[in-house]
């Protein structure tokens, strides 16, 4: 495994873990959105046991998205890019597949997915592979 691929099964088996709760909006969430997905990212992350290659790619992945400079993420403690990391995948799987989700990530609509993904409407980085879900932060 490549250190851009993050095996996210942990994080789905994470008590109370749910995309919506990590990932959300003022316009779902109220004025607090921001406090409230930060810290159910932070309670999550915990679960989320990162590699220090893959922080490193997640660092760059960070970077190349232009929201934060290299002296911000090389400054963020491991508990701080694991809870960004937990919020991204939460984000993307909300994206990818809505947020009424079977627990099976196998019964996703992965042909619908896969369909969005071709057309460039959503980032295609979730897959299966043996039975677990992986996020890939790959540029």
């Amino acid at each position: 495994m490549q250190d851009t691929e993050i095996d996210v099964s942990p994080l789905l088996a994470s008590p109370g873990f749910a995309p919506w709760h990590c990932s959300n909006s003022c316009a779902s969430l109220g004025q607090n959105a921001g406090a409230l997905t930060w810290q159910a990212s932070q309670r999550h992350a915990l679960a989320l046991v990162l590699t220090e290659g893959q922080k490193e790619a997640f660092r760059g992945f960070v970077r190349s998205s232009g929201g934060w400079s290299d002296e911000e993420t090389a400054a963020f403690s491991d508990a701080d890019l694991t809870a960004l990391c937990v919020q991204w995948i939460a984000g993307d799987i909300r994206e990818g597949f809505g947020d009424d989700l079977p627990d099976d990530p196998s019964e996703w609509d992965w042909v619908e997915y896969l369909h969005m993904a071709d057309n460039g409407s959503v980032a295609s980085t979730l897959y299966l592979s043996d039975g677990k879900l992986f996020w890939s932060c790959a540029r």
